[in-house]
């Protein structure tokens, strides 16, 4: 694993909708093997940077790179960068006329010529490093919430990405399969070095497994702190900061 290298580099990043800018100007790089946290108040842009990192959304200036590659100006080989990215969105998005097994091979069948038994082995293997060895034939309303969620992050594997996106992942869960998520997310950083970009606001997540986090301030439009959670919690400058680490209420309130 090279920590030190940027995997994704956001450049200059202004983004929005005519109207409303809720970033401007924001640059930062994600290193390797990173565990990167996106944090901030309710309609700070959490998403919406997510979505613009991945494609989805068009920024109004500015530009990211996912390995050296630019995903809004590579022309052709866009889809092919957007392929690297594996996703977890926060309800897990599984199709529910799908079974679980199908629902891990589906991004095979979208974009492989691979034989359904070579799918099939590769749904099976991510199944069970996601601790879910016996799911491959329910279906996702027979699921719990963290199975739920293990599926999801299974089928964001399933092309080889090792940057993965993450979407309120802990968003629903009791507090012990939670900290089981985690406990998945810093073995598969550990097994196969995936960097991984969470958007959360959960602090025991956040202070379990974060190696940093980004503070998105919607009255700045900027990144207000940047830095290990233990750090920004004991040493921030910034006082709407040490209050959202330290759970602490507005004093204004």
């Amino acid at each position: 694993m090279k920590e030190n290298q940027a995997v994704i580099q956001v450049k200059n990043l202004t983004m929005g909708w005519p109207g409303k800018v809720l970033l401007e100007n924001v640059s930062f790089d994600i290193r390797e093997g990173q565990i990167v946290f996106i944090m901030g108040g309710s309609g700070c842009g959490k998403s919406t940077l997510m979505k613009t990192i991945i494609g989805l959304n068009r920024p109004m200036e500015g530009d990211i790179l996912i390995r050296g590659q630019s995903i809004l100006t590579s022309g052709d080989k866009i889809p092919e960068i957007q392929r690297s990215l594996g996703i977890m969105y926060q309800s897990g998005a599984l199709f529910g006329s799908l079974s679980v097994l199908e629902n891990v091979r589906f991004p095979l069948d979208q974009f492989t010529n691979l034989p359904l038994e070579a799918k099939d082995i590769t749904a099976k293997m991510l199944l069970n490093a996601m601790e879910m060895p016996s799911a491959g034939n329910l279906m996702p309303g027979e699921l719990s919430g963290g199975m739920i969620k293990r599926a999801g992050i299974a089928r964001a594997l399933a092309l080889g990405a090792n940057i993965l996106l993450l979407d309120e992942p802990s968003a629903g869960l009791d507090p012990i399969t939670a900290a089981n998520l985690d406990q998945t997310i810093l073995r598969l950083r550990e097994n196969i070095g995936c960097t991984f970009v969470i958007v959360s606001h959960e602090l025991r997540s956040i202070f379990r497994i974060a190696d940093r986090c980004l503070m998105l301030d919607p009255k700045t439009r900027s990144i207000i702190a940047d830095g290990a959670p233990e750090e920004l919690k004991e040493k921030s400058t910034n006082l709407w900061v040490r209050q959202f680490f330290n759970a602490q209420p507005d004093k204004e309130a």
